[in-house]
């Protein structure tokens, strides 16, 4: 569900995000400046920087990829199955889908995800559940998220639910996004029910994070 993927979204740019902030030159890379980045995203230069130098510790080539990510998810679910929705998450990163992740799509992320509006961070979110972008969300593909999600907790989760009951529960997630019963998830029916949920909204304000300015 949405206030799933945030909470999980949030763990991750706290694995990834430092507040220590670092002196760099304008270009952060090649063919990246500071400037760039800034007026790209709802940074500040500090915060740029701070994001950066923590980007940097985790993949010193500048690129991320889907080993290294699933590596910083292990290390938040020791216990979990975290590679199918690592993986999830690393599709919505890699905008270009050459299977890593620069600093400019990390840092425009990150920036929808901690400071973005309401329909941006809606947007982002709506992506997890259609990568590509077909304009609905299927029952497989909801079921699909909903159970990675709950593999990440692995033996430790409480209480454990079987297969039935994920199914069950993705039945009633469907059901209550289902708006018209057309057999499948609209991404105007996906926005319009997120932003008539009070659980939800405030799953999604909390993801604003305050980083060093």
């Amino acid at each position: 569900m949405p206030e799933d993927s945030n909470i999980h979204s949030k763990k991750i740019y706290h694995r990834f995000g430092s507040r220590r902030s670092v002196q760099l030159s304008g270009s952060l890379h090649p063919n990246v400046t500071l400037n760039k980045v800034v007026d790209e995203t709802h940074f500040s230069k500090n915060e740029v920087r701070a994001i950066y130098r923590a980007f940097k510790e985790t993949s010193p080539n500048a690129v991320i990829n889907k080993n290294i990510m699933r590596e910083k998810f292990a290390e938040l679910f020791p216990h979990g199955d975290i590679e199918h929705y690592s993986d999830l998450l690393f599709e919505t990163f890699d905008n270009d889908g050459n299977g890593t992740i620069n600093f400019q799509e990390f840092v425009k992320a990150l920036s929808i995800l901690c400071r973005g509006t309401m329909d941006e961070k809606l947007d982002w979110l709506y992506k997890l559940y259609d990568p590509k972008e077909k304009g609905e969300i299927t029952w497989d593909r909801l079921f699909y998220v909903i159970t990675s999600m709950d593999d990440l907790m692995g033996r430790q989760a409480r209480p454990h639910h079987s297969r039935e009951q994920k199914c069950e529960r993705a039945n009633q997630v469907f059901a209550k996004f289902d708006i018209g019963k057309k057999g499948k998830i609209t991404k105007q029916d996906f926005f319009r029910v997120c932003k008539t949920d009070r659980t939800i909204l405030n799953s999604i304000t909390s993801l604003y994070t305050l980083l060093p300015g």
